[in-house]
């Protein structure tokens, strides 16, 4: 089969398009269902809504559902493909508050999507009798129904094991036994810091300094270096969690944990991972979060807004 060059073109184009996070891991179940459902899925919600639109307001059945198609593939090109790209680059949703705003993007999300069709929909009723009153409880109902079948279509693929299998505390309910200094790199990627582990006692060092503690290898994927003492978890990045997540097993408990964070609003991975003694975790999630995890309490705290971590052992 001739696959046109137009194709590949507009294919190409819209994969560009979609929102950066999901861009993160390229080929993931997520990045498919989104572009089927930009793609192909929306020819069937349209086809589907068309059906529900004549059954039981009364409309053709062949000029409800072509208007229909157009009405959904602008609503998730123009609305929630437009939201997820401007709220995926908002720098206030972090890992302790990326519950509450996949709550308010798939709100937003919907709400855009009733506005953006309504035009259609009252279009084709527009010669009923109350056409306006049957536009809108034409649209709400239709769009209420379509929309729980794509809110799970899209939680399928989602992965938000971070969300549903730990607690998110503060920093100072989150360290180890020993202490140690972190080195990183701000947010604005042009200064380098020193902290303790809970973020705090910050101070500004020479990029020089920073240089000195880089690691000649650094944990982006695959086993994380353990200490030389006091642990009993091994830590994998990327290859045995999925989404670029993290892994860890405790063999001789026969324990493992695997935890990612994937979803239309935000895909963070994880890199830069530190496994310190106690079994304690430090890494960088997404572009600039730095974490301290702890497998066998379940908790997880952000430290710092930064990147590349780097974590040693305080001199005594």
């Amino acid at each position: 089969m001739k696959i046109s060059w137009k194709f590949v073109a507009i294919l190409s184009l819209s994969i560009a398009l979609l929102p950066s996070p999901a861009l993160a891991n390229g080929g993931s179940a997520l990045l498919w269902t989104g572009i089927i459902h930009l793609f192909i899925g929306n020819s069937v919600i349209g086809y589907i809504e068309g059906g529900m639109l004549s059954k039981w307001f009364h409309v053709p059945r062949g000029k409800a559902t072509s208007i229909l198609i157009i009405a959904n593939y602008a609503s998730a090109w123009g609305g929630m493909l437009l939201l997820a790209v401007v709220l995926s680059s908002n720098s206030m949703i972090t890992i302790e508050n990326i519950h509450n705003w996949l709550y308010i993007f798939w709100t937003i999300a919907f709400l855009f999507t009733l506005i953006i069709e309504y035009p259609f929909f009252s279009f084709l009723v527009r010669k009923q009798q109350n056409s306006w009153q049957t536009s809108v409880k034409a649209t709400i109902i239709i769009h209420g129904i379509s929309y729980f079948f794509l809110f799970g279509w899209y939680a399928l693929t989602s992965y938000n094991s971070m969300l549903n299998q730990l607690d998110i505390v503060s920093a100072a309910q989150l360290q180890p036994k020993e202490e140690y200094v972190m080195y990183f790199i701000n947010s604005e990627g042009n200064q380098a810091v020193r902290s303790n582990l809970q973020g705090k006692d910050q101070e500004t060092i020479e990029l020089s300094e920073f240089q000195a503690f880089v690691p000649e290898e650094v944990s982006n994927f695959g086993p994380v270096p353990q200490p030389n003492e006091n642990t009993n978890w091994q830590y994998y990045l990327g290859m045995l969690s999925p989404a670029g997540g993290i892994a860890g097993y405790h063999k001789s408990e026969n324990l493992s944990l695997k935890l990612n964070l994937e979803t239309p609003l935000a895909s963070w991975r994880v890199s830069h991972a530190t496994h310190l003694e106690g079994d304690f975790v430090v890494f960088q999630l997404g572009d600039d979060q730095i974490c301290i995890l702890h497998p066998e309490q379940r908790k997880m705290a952000l430290i710092a807004r930064g990147s590349k971590p780097i974590v040693v052992k305080a001199q005594s």
